[in-house]
């Protein structure tokens, strides 16, 4: 590809760099010869999001009459990989032979190795249309196509502003049954309403609403904005909800919940060797690790600011409330 394909500042599906050893298994376990193209951008990156956002079609999809939405590429390994492509397919109930290399449950990009084990074609795949078509031939004619789609502009005055809505806002529109304005109520009071024991209750209700965008919804307002304000408890019964439910983009949620729960200490230092910023709760407090002009701080972007040469020295001299991140780690919450 005569491009540079990946996003580096985008830690997003981003997995550790990639070894020869990582390919052999893949290919054994899925039983086919990855397209050399792709192990290539795969050893620049492994995986993550790409400076492209779509992909021409000549008919029309979901997305839209002439393309459809393309922003990152997976890579090989344990999770949030193409090595769960068979469980995925199962799932969904899609053809075997498929590798899945990008989408998010409802529609998806894929190798085709249906009929063949080495040099597949490349297919779009959409489960809510019952839709199979074929993209390109290759995965080099795949990447070359790749493009940014603009998006429309739009006039000043226009600009979005976020509906504001109120407790009873809420309750009358559960009342109503109003699906699309329940949403943006619930994205509203999730980020802006004090009461999080009121919010919690209302999320509870709804979240065995019939309705799947509603669902949906709950469990990702819950992982964005509630998981470091809800109690224990309360969060233990969105996780046992959303496990169970028909819907695997909830039940996604469920895990992503509670990797949030269990972040430990050695997953911030691994994820601040790659450069990732971190967000936590302490002592009803916000703070973010992030590196920028060539160091590393611990800031609340209000009173406490804190700047290190290395994360290493970060790790070491950092002090929240006089004690070191480990010290504290088993009591904060990632936001």
């Amino acid at each position: 590809m005569g491009k540079a394909i990946w996003e580096v500042e985008d830690e997003y599906f981003k997995l550790e760099p990639l070894t020869k050893e990582m390919i052999k298994k893949a290919e054994e376990k899925l039983k086919i010869k990855l397209p050399q193209s792709y192990i290539t951008i795969l050893n620049e990156q492994n995986g993550g999001s790409i400076k492209f956002n779509s992909y021409p079609t000549d008919v029309p999809t979901s997305w839209a009459d002439d393309h459809i939405n393309v922003d990152h590429i997976l890579g090989i390994g344990p999770k949030d990989s193409i090595v769960q492509s068979e469980e995925i397919i199962k799932e969904w109930d899609m053809p075997e032979g498929l590798i899945l290399f990008n989408g998010d449950g409802h529609t998806w990009v894929a190798f085709d190795y249906r009929t063949v084990s080495s040099d597949p074609s490349i297919i779009y795949v959409d489960n809510e249309d019952d839709m199979i078509i074929k993209i390109a031939d290759t995965f080099d004619e795949f990447l070359e196509r790749l493009y940014t789609e603009e998006p429309e502009p739009f006039d000043d005055d226009d600009d979005f502003q976020m509906k504001e809505y109120s407790k009873k806002d809420l309750e009358a529109l559960i009342q109503q049954d109003n699906v699309e304005e329940i949403s943006d109520a619930l994205s509203y009071l999730s980020q802006f309403e004090s009461d999080v024991s009121w919010v919690s209750k209302q999320f509870l209700q709804l979240s065995n609403h019939p309705n799947d965008y509603i669902r949906n919804e709950i469990a990702n307002l819950v992982w964005s904005f509630l998981t470091y304000r809800l109690d224990d408890e309360t969060i233990q019964d969105f996780i046992e909800i959303f496990k169970n439910d028909s819907d695997m983009d909830v039940r996604m949620y469920a895990e992503m919940i509670s990797e949030k729960l269990n972040y430990s200490y050695e997953d911030l230092k691994r994820d601040l060797n790659f450069d990732t910023q971190v967000s936590f709760s302490y002592q009803d407090h916000i703070y973010h690790i992030n590196k920028h002009s060539n160091q590393w701080h611990i800031s609340d972007y209000e009173l406490d600011f804190q700047s290190f040469s290395t994360t290493e020295e970060l790790l070491k001299q950092g002090k929240l409330e006089g004690k070191s991140l480990k010290e504290i780690w088993d009591h904060v919450k990632i936001l």
